[in-house]
């Protein structure tokens, strides 16, 4: 074949190559944010889509957060709390089933229907996917009410304390009526009880903290999670 001819083939080959790798290094750039690794925990790690994941559904328990939006950094150390409580275990306790298939269903009414799609579709993801991260959350809860909760005793005192400094204050600020100490114990013991696990298990994790080996990475890509979040 005459070497003249092939020179436009070579150009088209070579004018392919550029254009494909161009292709692949944005495609690769994406898909490296999408997957980046934001925190290494005893060398598990937590990436990107595991964060918004977690985010989007509130798989998370942020008791120090009580008003507006829960930010990525104070949800990704809920869990970064929520591997070490499982390391810890090291698989120890289990789940069944249907306890995950009832959660799921009342996490599904949470939200209206044309946004559950949304964000299963927006995440790239389907209910099979989404089950596993439902059960790290309650794997996490379930440990901690195993470790602290049952053992946790609420004294008289602790319920008045409670009744005349928190749930007095609250009907008062609501303008709602104050029912009166005893017909509302149940209640009141309950929320003492969570208070109180919520206290030592926040305890025993900053233990866990100390001793485990804790990385992250948010910082880097902040932009970029602010950016889906401005597309929503």
């Amino acid at each position: 074949m005459n070497k003249k001819a092939n020179i436009p083939v070579f150009i088209s080959l070579l004018t392919s190559f550029v254009v494909l790798f161009v292709i692949n290094s944005f495609t690769l750039g994406f898909f490296e944010k999408i997957e980046g690794i934001v925190a290494v925990i005893n060398e598990e790690i937590i990436t990107v889509t595991d964060l918004r994941i977690v985010k989007a559904f509130d798989l998370y328990d942020l008791y120090t957060h009580s008003e507006g939006k829960s930010s990525y950094r104070s949800v990704l150390e809920n869990m970064v709390n929520q591997k070490l409580v499982h390391q810890f275990t090291g698989g120890d306790v289990n789940i069944e089933e249907k306890h995950i298939t009832q959660f799921l269903s009342d996490l599904k009414k949470r939200f209206k229907k044309p946004e559950w799609e949304e964000r299963l579709n927006d995440l790239g993801m389907g209910l099979t996917d989404l089950r596993k991260y439902c059960e790290e959350y309650l794997l996490y809860k379930e440990i901690i009410s195993d470790r602290f909760r049952r053992s946790v005793v609420v004294s008289l005192e602790d319920i008045e304390e409670y009744y005349n400094q928190v749930y007095v204050p609250e009907q008062k600020a609501k303008g709602e009526p104050i029912k009166q100490m005893v017909d509302i114990l149940p209640e009141i013991e309950s929320a003492v009880k969570e208070k109180n696990t919520r206290a030592q298990a926040e305890e025993w994790i900053a233990t866990l903290r100390n001793s485990a080996e804790i990385q992250i990475r948010l910082n880097k890509y902040r932009d970029f999670l602010k950016e889906m979040e401005n597309e929503k």
